[in-house]
C-alpha cells in the first residue's frame, strides 16, 4: 500500500505544476480538435529535433472528423457554437489547400534555430 501512496504523491505533484484546465465544453472540445490539425498541418516546430510536421493525411482526417462532428450535431448547436464549426472548418481547409499545393521545403543545413536563414551583416541591404 506505501508504494501505492507514493505514486499517487508523485502525480500530483506534475498535475499541481501545470495551469488549471478550463472545463470540457463543445467549444473547447473543437478547439483543441482544430489546434490538432493545425500541427499537422506544420503549425508547430519539435523543440528538440526544430523540425516541423507536416501530415496530410492524418490533418485530413481531423477536418473531417470536425465535419462529421458538425453533421451529427447539426440543430443542436447555438449560434456561438455553429460559427465556431464553420470558422474553424473553413480555416482549416483553406489552410490544408494551400500546404498541399506548396509543401514546405525540406529543411537545410544552415539554417537558424527559427528554422529559416538568419540574414547575414554582408546581405543585408545597406539602406536598412
Amino acid at each position: 500500500m506505501a508504494e501505492a501512496s507514493n505514486e499517487s504523491s508523485d502525480s500530483s505533484q506534475s498535475t499541481q505544476d501545470r495551469p488549471k484546465l478550463p472545463p470540457v465544453d463543445f467549444s473547447a472540445f473543437i478547439a483543441e480538435l482544430g489546434m490538432t490539425a493545425v500541427t499537422y498541418l506544420g503549425g508547430y516546430q519539435n523543440p528538440e529535433t526544430k523540425e516541423v510536421l507536416v501530415d496530410l493525411e492524418m490533418a485530413k482526417r481531423t477536418i473531417d472528423t470536425i465535419d462529421l462532428l458538425k453533421e451529427k450535431t447539426k440543430g443542436n448547436l447555438t449560434a456561438p457554437e455553429s460559427n465556431l464549426l464553420d470558422n474553424t472548418l473553413y480555416n482549416l481547409r483553406m489552410t490544408y489547400i494551400r500546404i498541399a499545393n506548396n509543401p514546405p521545403p525540406p529543411p537545410t543545413p544552415g539554417t537558424s534555430e527559427s528554422g529559416s536563414e538568419a540574414p547575414s551583416e554582408e546581405t543585408k541591404p545597406e539602406n536598412e
